[in-house]
């Protein structure tokens, strides 16, 4: 991606009619942005797609399956939606491995199932482990501290939890939201694992079981 980002700065001193766009997860975006070498491309227009809305992610996969010449069942087309979570990529996952899990016209709801089960090995494979190898330790205590709260965090709590003031946990924070690893919700002082499943993933990583003290 350097090397690509490098060719296309090269086109563009010489002036050819050249145009870029490109798409990627947080925090592989992050890592490009970061590299000097294409330091031209924090000038871009970006735009940070944020979760998918479920009626505009079922209402996508039913069109392309329908264009496609295929049908499937509300029970089946809700089963995607749900599992998606409204993340892009694994809108894509979904899709694309309940398409293969049937070669019938009809797609059914145990054809879903097994595509969302082979999406979820996806994401883990892909997704999951990479994301997890790029934390910091103080990533890793952030988010631990995060587990404390049945969903959705707030600074003070969990810099309370890791012992810190929260000008030193916001640092974190900052970090993991620019990863895409968290997300912030209604409102800015409220924060969330963003990554669907990621939470659970993490707290296997970490040894910690489903019966997390909440507070």
């Amino acid at each position: 991606m350097v090397e690509l980002a490098a060719v296309f700065q090269l086109f563009v001193s010489e002036r050819k009619q050249v145009a870029l766009l490109m798409a990627g997860l947080p925090y592989h975006v992050h890592q490009l942005l970061n590299d000097e070498s294409v330091s031209f491309l924090r000038r871009s227009m970006q735009y940070q797609l944020g979760r998918i809305p479920d009626l505009d992610v079922l209402n996508a996969l039913r069109r392309t399956f329908e264009e496609a010449g295929r049908t499937i069942s509300a029970q089946a087309l809700e089963a995607c939606t749900q599992a998606a979570q409204g993340f892009a990529y694994m809108i894509q996952l979904v899709g694309y491995r309940t398409w293969n899990a049937s070669d019938r016209v009809e797609i059914s709801f145990e054809d879903v199932q097994r595509g969302i089960v082979a999406a979820q090995h996806d994401m883990e494979e892909h997704i999951y482990r990479s994301t997890y190898r790029e934390l910091s330790d103080g990533d890793i205590s952030f988010l631990e501290a995060m587990l404390g709260d049945a969903v959705e965090s707030r600074l003070a709590d969990v810099a309370r939890r890791m012992g810190v003031k929260s000008n030193y946990a916001s640092k974190y924070k900052s970090r993991l939201l620019a990863q895409g690893v968290i997300g912030e919700r209604s409102r800015s002082t409220v924060f969330a694992f963003e990554i669907p499943g990621f939470r659970e993933f993490f707290e296997r990583e970490r040894g910690f079981g489903n019966d997390l003290k909440r507070g």
